[in-house]
């Protein structure tokens, strides 16, 4: 087996998604109702969120967004983020929804992680990891 066709096999088959929000400023008097919503929703969905958290002003109170990794499709994430009860209480002000790989992940790097993709420089990485002469930390 060539190292480009080792490399295709490892592929992730499930993608993940980063999702980063901004809210609107000054929405703090529109997020209080929702809070409760929100956390029963993002406990529902907890099964496919690998972290999620608020993101804070410098103040360490002022609430500006959220960031989450989440393990849906496309269109599930999409459905996720339009239902989310602060969505829905018009809150947000950007999302952005990209592709995510678990490079280093509960402090430590894997090396082993393919990128959905063609190889890139990955595929050094990986073939000399394989020959054992490459670092990897177990996962």
């Amino acid at each position: 087996m060539t190292a480009q066709n080792w490399i295709a096999s490892k592929t992730v088959k499930t993608m993940l998604y980063s999702i980063y929000i901004v809210d609107k400023p000054e929405s703090g008097s529109q997020r209080a109702p929702a809070v409760e919503a929100h956390r029963r929703y993002i406990r529902d969905h907890a099964e496919a969120i690998l972290a999620a958290g608020a993101t804070f002003a410098e103040d360490g109170k002022t609430v500006r967004g959220g960031n989450y990794i989440v393990d849906m499709d496309r269109d599930e994430v999409e459905r996720f983020v339009a239902e989310d009860p602060f969505t829905l209480a018009g809150i947000r002000e950007r999302v952005i929804v990209q592709p995510w790989i678990k490079a280093c992940f509960n402090r430590k790097f894997l090396m082993s992680v393919v990128p959905p993709g063609p190889p890139d420089v990955n595929e050094t990485l990986l073939v000399l990891e394989r020959a054992g002469m490459g670092r990897r930390s177990d996962h």
